[in-house]
């Protein structure tokens, strides 16, 4: 069941209901960016006595999106176009402000998790949770986004401890969690007297799956940093897949701090690179619970779907309270 209601916040705080006059409402993220966008019709005449001191959006207000009375977003409107019956509004979730500054900051053997609370504060983002991450940080940024910094110092955190972090805002505030915690079921109730059902059982037929060898690695050597000499400092790969498929290698380089970590971090990359990339994409009914960096289980015959799937990016459509989410996926062992 879909029960939108879309409040704008004004810079004086004052609020207005503007769901009645909100067309087709789009959300979307994706794994590679840290924020969720909204994008949304919101009608205007000017000539219409009827919707006379209703023309209230303008860029720089603020927009909460309630489903069910749950809040499923919370941003600022970053783009406006302007016609002569309606206003196509883009907001941006609060990470807008991570990837739009921009900062110098060293790290001197600082944790990750405390590095990033660091920043945060710094900068006024406020933290959700942040779960302990042990890899120690030494680094100079320089002209860095706040989000840039945030996801290098989570890549190394993968590099050397073989954990995929998800980066999301929820509510307003920043979490940082392992992927495996965000496993999550999807439901679709259609009305109040109807119960609800599973959504990966009604899968849209319009389901396709995409394999390719093109980023997989089936050999890794981690090198050290030195600028005057170059050293290998471990190797990593796997034979098998190598005679299968021919050698597909992947560099990595460390700085002198971590080289004792160095096999490691081979070790590492190397389960996290050495298999075929798969994009796969399929609609279903709309939970607000499926968004990117989320895992969720499907069991589909037709495309021998079978296991834990990371949502690589979704987009949810609400229409006339109907809801529908479009998906991209990958295969995960969690």
């Amino acid at each position: 069941m879909t029960d939108i209601k879309m409040i704008l916040i004004k810079n004086d705080s004052k609020q207005y209901n503007i769901t009645n006059y909100c067309g087709v409402i789009n959300r979307s993220d994706n794994i590679d960016n840290l924020g969720m966008q909204l994008s949304f019709e919101v009608a205007k005449n000017r000539t219409d006595k009827y919707m006379i001191g209703y023309d209230n959006v303008e860029l720089g207000d603020k927009v909460v999106f309630f489903n069910n009375d749950i809040e499923v977003f919370r941003g600022i409107i970053v783009d406006l176009t302007t016609s002569k019956f309606v206003k196509n509004v883009t907001a941006l979730d609060y990470a807008f402000y991570l990837n739009q500054s921009k900062t110098i900051k060293q790290f001197n053997n600082v944790i990750a998790t405390k590095a990033i609370k660091d920043i945060c504060n710094k900068f006024g983002v406020q933290i959700g949770n942040i779960t302990n991450i042990s890899t120690q940080i030494n680094k100079i940024y320089n002209n860095k986004t706040i989000a840039n910094i945030i996801k290098d110092i989570i890549l190394q955190a993968t590099n050397e401890l073989g954990i995929e972090y998800r980066l999301e805002m929820r509510a307003g505030k920043l979490y940082i969690e392992p992927y495996k915690n965000l496993v999550v079921k999807g439901f679709y109730k259609p009305a109040t007297n109807l119960g609800g059902f599973d959504i990966t059982k009604a899968i849209g037929s319009d389901i396709s799956k995409q394999e390719s060898l093109k980023d997989r690695k089936n050999s890794v050597i981690v090198s050290s940093e030195n600028e005057k000499s170059t050293r290998i400092l471990a190797t990593a790969k796997d034979d098998e897949s190598i005679s299968n498929v021919g050698l597909l290698q992947e560099v990595v380089s460390v700085d002198n701090k971590n080289e004792s970590k160095a096999k490691n971090i081979a070790n590492n990359k190397l389960k996290l690179l050495n298999k075929n990339p798969e994009d796969i994409s399929l609609s279903m009914m709309g939970d607000d619970n499926i968004r990117a960096g989320r895992i969720i289980n499907i069991e589909e015959k037709n495309t021998q779907l079978s296991g834990n799937y990371l949502i690589k990016n979704c987009r949810h459509t609400y229409i006339n309270n109907n809801h529908k989410v479009n998906v991209n996926l990958k295969s995960v062992v969690i």
